[in-house]
């Protein structure tokens, strides 16, 4: 498996992202609040490339290596612009977005933005809004979670037990965390921590505002999948995503919260293919929204902002 880190540019903003495997399909992973690219596992890059997909992760502009020097504001149309100015240095004409929590809402900007530069778009405990009413989190979840992100720290060591005990909170009722994954994410994450960065970004999407009437103009195959417990956005902000685009497939996890379970990977890639078109035909025709149930891995999808409201509650001051 061939594995490199390049960059590229936008104005003067300088983007990182990594790709897995030589050739296939594109697909693009962007990442939610306060994460890297390395948030994504490599294995599960690897299923994706498996399936028929060349994969590509990257770091949001401020965020992880990517680097954004200057002190203006920005919206979600300027990070939109940084997804295209990655697609441009890869090559790719077009390609699927799969953006995790705060990454589905950046998706879902760049879909709007660039309709001609997105195959498919994949929204991930995501949603289109933040309002604590639709995506959350709920209180409990919030004060737990903001106690351990404002811990101090000063080693990758530290930094790994923090990912670990946001992801015990965060994550699934019934699947493990898998504490080697966010450890070694962690160790390569550590230097590379820049909270004024999230800020800035959580800043932008407050900014960017409510994108479900915007949606509701979008032409793009798009899925929807979102953990039934996730207690950071609320799975109503998925239904809310699912409810805007037309055509949307919703498709939910039981016992999921807002991670990336392991043992759900299988189904979470079919998903994806299927929607894509590439691999696996999709099912069915396309209605306002398709609520996949078979009475075992999905069932009817809730999704959004954990991430998003976590950052979108530090920028307006709340705990």
């Amino acid at each position: 498996m061939q594995r490199m880190v390049k960059t590229t540019t936008n104005g003067d903003v300088t983007l990182a992202y990594e790709t897995f495997g030589a050739e296939g399909r594109p697909i693009l992973l962007l990442g939610g609040a306060a994460g890297q690219m390395v948030m994504w596992p490599a294995d599960f890059c690897t299923a994706l490339v498996h399936k028929g997909f060349r994969v590509a992760r990257m770091d949001n502009r401020g965020t992880g290596r990517s680097t954004d020097p200057s002190r203006h504001d920005f919206t979600g149309d300027d990070v939109a612009d940084d997804i295209v100015a990655v697609l441009d240095d890869l090559g790719w004409s077009a390609a699927t977005l799969l953006g995790w929590s705060e990454g589905g809402f950046w998706a879902k900007v760049a879909a709007l933005r660039h309709p001609d530069r997105v195959h498919c778009l994949v929204s991930l405990n995501s949603g289109p809004v933040v309002r604590p009413w639709i995506t959350g989190p709920g209180l409990t979840t919030a004060w737990r979670v903001f106690r351990v992100m404002r811990r101090r720290l000063t080693t990758a060591e530290e930094y790994g037990q923090l990912w670990v005990d946001v992801w015990r909170i965060a994550g699934s009722t019934v699947y493990p965390v898998d504490e080697d994954h966010w450890r070694d994410a962690a160790r390569l994450a550590f230097p590379y921590v820049n909270p004024d960065g999230d800020k800035r970004l959580a800043k932008a999407l407050l900014r960017t505002g409510d994108l479900r009437k915007r949606l509701g103009k979008l032409t793009v195959p798009t899925l929807v999948l979102h953990g039934e417990e996730d207690s950071v956005v609320r799975p109503r902000a998925g239904r809310e995503t699912a409810k805007a685009v037309p055509g949307a497939r919703l498709v939910t996890f039981p016992g999921m919260g807002h991670d990336l379970p392991r043992e759900l990977w299988p189904r979470i890639v079919d998903e994806i293919s299927r929607t894509s078109g590439w691999g696996t035909a999709v099912e069915a025709e396309q209605g306002q929204h398709d609520v996949v149930d078979d009475g075992g891995d999905g069932g009817v999808v809730d999704h959004d902002a954990v991430e998003q409201g976590f950052a979108a509650q530090e920028v307006e001051g709340h705990p």
